[in-house]
């Protein structure tokens, strides 16, 4: 027998919202007025070292190692440290332009507000996010997605990141849930799913990479998000 649901807690980053789209463009677009190509090969140059490395820092500020701030210093002056470029101010300067432009942009996941239409007549549906405040609802907002959620429940709200348990407790409390009437939804497996499964809430993994080596197995897992109609 199916369970009866009545609250679903939504990943937003390249779940709903197609976060690596507005990224891309936004950088390219941050790339070009900068003058960057007098520092790098290419804009994908730019790209193959500060994707892993902001990879690793987003690791270490999910463990609490390193603070927000000390997140957004690293990762856009690392790029031009490995080209001989010692200019935080200009790495200040590109990290404002990468910021401001990204909430800007309408990129929606293809399904998502089918999939939203769908679940917004049925569940109470709240943002699960490590994203930052100032970004996320603006972000929402410009996307046409702010309008089917309750509530926007953020790791900023409280200091502490997905998959760490206490984040997804206070995200019942706010929804004044249980876990066995609550449901994740999310595409990062460490954060969505494990987190979700630590707490002992189910999860559908929106495994959109096509992963097949997992820790363990989902509650559900779906590869496009309108699979999702059919679970719930």
């Amino acid at each position: 027998m199916q369970k009866r649901y009545k609250n679903i807690f939504i990943d937003l980053d390249d779940t709903i919202y197609d976060f690596a789209a507005a990224s891309r463009e936004s950088f390219e677009e941050a790339y070009s007025l900068l003058g960057y190509e007098r520092y790098f090969n290419s804009f994908n140059h730019f790209m193959s070292l500060y994707e892993p490395h902001n990879l690793e820092l987003w690791g270490l500020y999910g463990e609490g190692k390193i603070t927000k701030a000390e997140l957004n210093s690293d990762r856009y002056s690392y790029p031009l440290r490995m080209v001989g470029i010692e200019n935080q101010e200009l790495a200040d300067t590109f990290c404002r332009e990468v910021l401001g432009r990204i909430p800007t942009k309408n990129k929606v996941i293809p399904g998502a507000i089918e999939l939203l239409e769908y679940l917004y007549s049925k569940y109470n549906l709240y943002i699960l996010s490590n994203g930052f405040k100032e970004l996320q609802e603006h972000k929402m907002q410009t996307a046409g997605l702010r309008k089917y959620f309750k509530r926007i429940v953020l790791s900023d709200d409280i200091g502490i990141n997905k998959p760490n348990p206490e984040l997804f407790i206070h995200a019942l409390q706010v929804a004044n849930s249980t876990t066995e009437e609550s449901i994740m939804i999310g595409d990062m497996f460490d954060t969505d799913i494990a987190g979700a499964a630590g707490v002992g809430m189910d999860q559908i993994f929106y495994n959109r990479k096509g992963l097949e080596l997992l820790p363990f197995e989902p509650t559900y897992t779906v590869r496009n998000l309108l699979q999702i109609k059919e679970i719930l």
